[in-house]
């Protein structure tokens, strides 16, 4: 299993990585193209990688508002107005590409 790479151009879509917390985790096109727009300095690829946290001041997944989805990125600072969605396939923590402002 590949370590979650620190930079979005390094990122296939479809791979499944495997983060420092463990989780296991899989991007679409379309989310890493967002990504590279949303997210040049890594900041979500970084809360991603921390995996799930409590949701009051820190970085990493909190549990996602939207429906059909179970985790979002969370970020602080600049960048942190945007949150990159994601749900469980198979045990595995995918991001189809849904990027919302809260």
């Amino acid at each position: 299993m590949e370590a979650l790479p620190d930079n979005w151009a390094n990122i296939q879509p479809d791979t499944i990585y495997l983060s420092i917390s463990g989780l296991l985790v899989s991007f679409a096109n379309e989310q890493i193209k967002l990504a590279l727009k949303y997210d040049r300095k890594g900041k979500h690829l970084k809360a991603i990688d921390k995996g799930q946290v409590s949701p009051r001041g820190n970085v990493g997944l909190v549990t996602s508002q939207e429906s059909g989805y179970d985790l979002k990125s969370k970020v602080l600072g600049k960048g942190g107005d945007r949150r990159f969605h994601a749900k469980f396939i198979d045990g595995i923590l995918h991001f189809p590409g849904l990027v919302t402002e809260h």
